[in-house]
């Protein structure tokens, strides 16, 4: 019996499709299928039953997936107790990100965790808050830091590491930039300019906005950006004014290329979090990043 099979079948029961077993794997989905289909082979067993829309296990299913489960735990605890053997952390932390944690938070991050393990190496994608929890989620990343928490019924895991603050940043030669403070009526008479909705700064100025009894889509959204970087780069150019994150335009008002404008009744903070799943067994370089992590979490503020 191949050992990788049981692993691809343990995943399908966790993922719940095909397609999403051959993301978090990097193999194709025929691949799957065959290995599945090979693992029942060897066992002479039918694993799954295929006469129901949703995935079902059959009960040899059941016993194989209990033996499964049982390889995993043995192989990561074989793996951390050789781990502990070798004298500092090594390997490649893989690790997804939305914008404002990559940008802002991660790089001093892991530059200090890094300075104290020279044989390590990080790679980090930038991607959406939504997005980043999927990855985690489907196992296409060991750890994910963003602006949300994740669903707890996803068997993730998460703690507060960071917070932010949201405000409203205009131009200075904006109509609103000579003004001590606005209302949210007066809001509606300028362009504004926004990230995406499946962004965690939006998501986050959206519930602030709701417990004033104010929508979002009340305001003028000219253009919509992917990031941070662009938001605050046209709002510069004169484009609109938009909420941003605090962190992401300190430099900006620093250089008074744009001026924080106050809104009455509204004061709007925002968590990041780190992200991770919860069962099983890490590897000794991200226990030992998830504990490095935990210590720093509590100063890092905007």
């Amino acid at each position: 019996m191949n050992l990788d099979y049981l692993i691809t079948f343990s995943e399908l029961v966790r993922l719940g499709s095909f397609s999403a077993v051959a993301r978090s794997l990097a193999i194709s989905q025929p691949a799957v299928s065959f290995q599945i289909q090979k693992l029942e082979s060897d066992l002479e067993m039918t694993l799954i039953d295929r006469s129901q829309k949703k995935l079902k296990l059959t009960e040899a299913g059941q016993i194989v997936l209990s033996f499964a489960h049982t390889i995993r735990e043995e192989h990561s605890q074989l793996q951390n107790s050789l781990d502990r053997l070798k004298h500092d952390v090594t390997g490649q932390l893989q690790i997804a990100a939305s914008t404002i944690p990559s940008e802002f938070i991660l790089p001093s991050l892991l530059g200090e965790f890094m300075a104290s393990h020279p044989d390590i190496t990080a790679h980090v994608d930038i991607m959406d808050s939504a997005t980043v929890i999927d990855s985690v989620k489907y196992g296409d990343y060991k750890l994910g830091f963003c602006g949300a928490t994740p669903p707890k019924a996803d068997g993730l895991s998460s703690f507060k590491m960071a917070s932010d603050e949201i405000i409203l940043v205009a131009s200075p030669g904006h109509p609103l930039s000579a003004e001590k403070e606005v209302s949210l009526t007066e809001l509606k008479e300028h362009s504004f300019i926004c990230r995406e909705a499946t962004s965690g700064t939006r998501q986050s100025i959206e519930r602030a906005l709701a417990k004033q009894h104010f929508a979002l889509n009340k305001l003028k959204i000219r253009l919509v950006l992917s990031n941070t970087e662009a938001v605050i780069s046209a709002v510069e150019a004169g484009n609109g004014i938009a909420f941003v994150s605090n962190m992401g335009a300190k430099r900006s008002l620093e250089l008074g290329s744009v001026v924080k404008i106050d809104i009455s009744g509204l004061s709007t903070s925002r968590d990041f979090y780190c992200v991770y799943y919860a069962r099983g067994h890490h590897s000794r370089l991200i226990e030992e990043f998830l504990h490095f992590t935990k210590e720093k979490s509590t100063g890092i503020t905007s």
